[in-house]
């Protein structure tokens, strides 16, 4: 009961810290949203994975803790790439270009360098490590995939909005 009040007060507080870093609740909230569809999409996937290849208890455990660090830290390079460009006077579809030519370049090679890091895992002689590989490079992978084409299609769709409902 302890664990699971503590794991939502820190869930808080990353929504708190994200909202106060950007000034803007949908802004905030956006990179949250993105982990959520990495952690949901990889835990989909290790559903798969694990009819094949043998996976301990802990790779969900693994999948969120990962998925939700890399899903926004990726996320807030690409977003506040996008919302530096529409300051300087760039429109909407410049802006996510612009973005997408340099945030986009850098999360995808970061992103690569962690799965080519997190590979070593794999060769490793015990189980419990190329389980927590495994869901590490999924979730990895896939909050790269998520960052280079769910973000921005949210941002196309959102717009200006990203900025709205503002924080003092």
């Amino acid at each position: 009961m302890f664990k699971k009040r503590l794991f939502y007060l820190f869930q808080y507080l990353v929504y708190i810290i994200l909202i106060l870093v950007y000034g803007a609740v949908v802004a905030g909230l956006i990179p949250i949203l993105l982990a959520i569809v990495a952690v949901f999409t990889t835990v989909g996937l290790v559903g798969v994975v694990g009819q094949i290849m043998e996976l301990n208890e802990f790779v969900p455990n693994i999948v969120t803790m990962m998925g939700l660090a890399v899903g926004i830290d990726y996320s807030l390079f690409v977003l506040s790439r996008y919302r530096e460009e529409r300051q300087k006077g760039y429109d909407k579809y410049e802006s996510i270009a612009i973005a997408g030519a340099t945030a986009n370049r850098a999360v995808l090679f970061s992103g690569g360098t962690v799965v080519l890091a997190l590979t070593g895992m794999l060769l490793l002689p015990e189980k419990f490590f190329q389980a927590f590989g495994a869901g590490a490079i999924m979730v990895v992978f896939v909050a790269v995939i998520t960052c280079l084409t769910l973000l921005p299609a949210m941002i196309g769709i959102l717009g200006d909005r990203i900025n709205s409902v503002k924080v003092p």
